[in-house]
């Protein structure tokens, strides 16, 4: 169970709640991916060797269904293979973004819906962005608005090729 810290409680401590979902049950979005030839494009993947070993380590994972610890792993096998870039794994090694007062990630075992994480991040970034223009001008603020957009789009790749039974580029699979 999480304790919500409050705002005065938050000025003393470098703990930070975890990331409030607002739609735990959304699992469609606007980078929703239907197509395997769409998916392997946004991971730079080319040859069926790729993705199957890809769709092979996601067996044990479940995009709606995963933990900090859990997006870690995803995220640096993605970084490793150079699938990623250094911002979208800054999304994936997050997670809920939940910290103890030393700043220490905390809770990293407990499970959340990372399609809707990302989405919503990314949604309430645009937004303070928009009601913020001139931190939206700011250096690294693009980087880092890329960065959420990319790992938006991995996140949902990795949910079609989790659901996806064919390591054929040619056919097309619903998730």
């Amino acid at each position: 169970m999480a304790i919500l810290l409050t705002a005065e409680q938050m000025r003393h401590t470098k703990a930070t709640n975890p990331y409030q979902i607002k739609n735990p049950g959304q699992v469609t979005n606007q980078f929703t991916i239907t197509e395997a030839s769409k998916a392997a494009e946004t991971l730079k993947l080319d040859d069926r060797r790729e993705i199957s070993e890809l769709k092979n380590f996601l067996k044990a994972y479940d995009m709606t269904s995963i933990s900090t610890d859990e997006l870690r792993a995803v995220g640096r096998r993605l970084y490793n293979s150079e699938l990623i870039s250094y911002r979208s794994f800054g999304m994936f090694i997050t997670g809920d973004g939940a910290n103890d007062a030393s700043g220490k990630p905390t809770d990293t075992h407990v499970k959340f819906n990372a399609i809707a994480l990302f989405n919503e991040k990314l949604e309430d970034t645009l937004a303070f962005f928009k009601k913020e223009p001139s931190l939206a001008q700011s250096e690294g603020a693009s980087d880092h608005l890329q960065g959420m957009v990319d790992a938006n789009h991995a996140i949902n790749a990795l949910l079609y090729f989790a659901n996806s039974k064919s390591t054929d580029l040619s056919i097309d699979e619903r998730a």
